[in-house]
């Protein structure tokens, strides 16, 4: 396993820690009337989704599918170590950002949230990318043209 997908796997579960802690706050909101920003059903939904899915499934992919040939121009390990960064930053950030607007909606903090999630969508694209040519078919292909369903 290599180090980026430990960390995409181990940032996931972490993610998925804060959605947790937020979907606790968020029921303890409804049952008990505790505090809670009007934003917290987007921060809760969005750690999950991306934070906690999105990265486990970049962290699998990582790890799961073969390594490109090597001297293939389009992946990079360190522009991809980068693309972490970038995500989880982003990631983080938005989720703070949500939190923090829905207590204060200025439209500084709702501008900033915005353009967390433009670096999400932008890190995303890159990460799917870099992945691409690693998704390859070993040998299922073949089979399917000899006539063999799966």
């Amino acid at each position: 396993m290599t180090k980026t997908s430990r960390y995409f796997i181990k940032t996931s579960f972490l993610c998925f820690g804060l959605g947790m802690m937020s979907g606790i706050w968020q029921y303890g909101h409804y049952v008990y009337d505790w505090t809670a920003p009007d934003t917290l059903i987007m921060a809760h939904t969005h750690i999950i989704f991306i934070g906690g899915v999105m990265n486990m499934i970049i962290g699998v992919a990582t790890w799961f599918f073969p390594r490109s040939k090597k001297g293939y121009r389009f992946y990079n390990p360190r522009f991809m170590w980068l693309l972490y960064w970038i995500l989880t930053f982003a990631t983080l950030g938005r989720f703070g950002v949500e939190i923090a607007a829905g207590y204060e909606p200025h439209q500084a903090l709702l501008k900033t949230g915005f353009w967390a999630s433009i670096l999400q969508v932008s890190a995303l694209a890159g990460i799917f990318f870099q992945l691409w040519d690693r998704v390859t078919t070993k040998g299922s292909h073949i089979r399917e043209a000899l006539g063999e369903t799966f």
